[in-house]
């Protein structure tokens, strides 16, 4: 049984060649990775990685933290970008309330993106930080194949996302929760994906996150959630189809 890893950056790894990167990450049985965007500078990379790496799988969007710096008829190249890949997802987009004060560019922003994904049907990546209250409100129109990523919340808030049928992602951050034992073992187990986040949120303070520990991040949660590693990996399988509409 093989792992994806639902959120990464290959276009931002600095100290890593992407075919190394891969390859170290296929002998540790990390096999599907979701490449997810940051900025329309990135779209055209992240489309010749996919071109050149059957196993990544495209998402494409704008991160709020650079909501300022796209170009009239950005949401157009979008679209179209959209139409000429039909596996890739929508994202990584959202509201981070600690990096941009400006909400309302922000959900406008968001809004575009959700209005996308529900027209192409496509999955939807969000990047949500401080801004429960704001999504709380957009639950009715987010896609159902939506993920909140790198999920650092609330228990609570973690029911309630899920309450509403959609995806969590863990990377590596959870383990730094004081309570991640508590919060792992209230969440739904078939509405979660792992994720690396990588080059980013590594463990190891100015050093890369690399997929090829995803493994290592399965076992600890299926430690942390008292469930045996590999019926845990049978469910990462299914949640993978499952969002991924397979």
């Amino acid at each position: 049984m093989y792992y994806c890893d639902s959120h990464i950056h290959f276009q931002d790894y600095k100290s890593q060649d992407v075919k190394n990167v891969i390859s170290s990450a296929i002998q540790n049985k990390v096999e599907l990775f979701i490449n997810a965007s940051s900025h329309p500078s990135d779209w055209g990379k992240i489309s010749a990685l996919t071109t050149k790496y059957p196993q990544i799988i495209p998402a494409y969007g704008v991160h709020p933290w650079y909501i300022n710096e796209v170009k009239a008829k950005w949401a157009e190249i979008l679209e179209l970008t959209l139409q000429q890949n039909p596996a890739a997802l929508v994202g990584e987009c959202g509201i981070d309330r600690n990096k941009n004060s400006d909400i309302s560019a922000q959900i406008d922003i968001l809004q575009t993106h959700i209005n996308l994904a529900n027209k192409y049907q496509r999955p939807l990546i969000l990047h949500a930080v401080k801004a429960n209250e704001q999504f709380a409100a957009l639950f009715s129109v987010l896609p159902k194949r939506t993920i909140f990523h790198s999920f650092t919340g609330s228990l609570e808030w973690g029911r309630e996302i899920q309450k509403r049928g959609f995806f969590i992602g863990l990377n590596f951050s959870i383990l730094r929760k004081k309570n991640v034992k508590e919060i792992i073992k209230s969440l739904n187990l078939h509405q979660i994906l792992l994720e690396t986040d990588g080059p980013y949120q590594n463990i190891i303070p100015h050093t890369e996150t690399l997929p090829q520990n995803l493994p290592d991040l399965a076992n600890k949660i299926a430690v942390a959630a008292d469930i045996n590693l590999q019926d845990f990996q049978q469910i990462l399988f299914a949640n993978k189809q499952q969002f991924l509409g397979v």
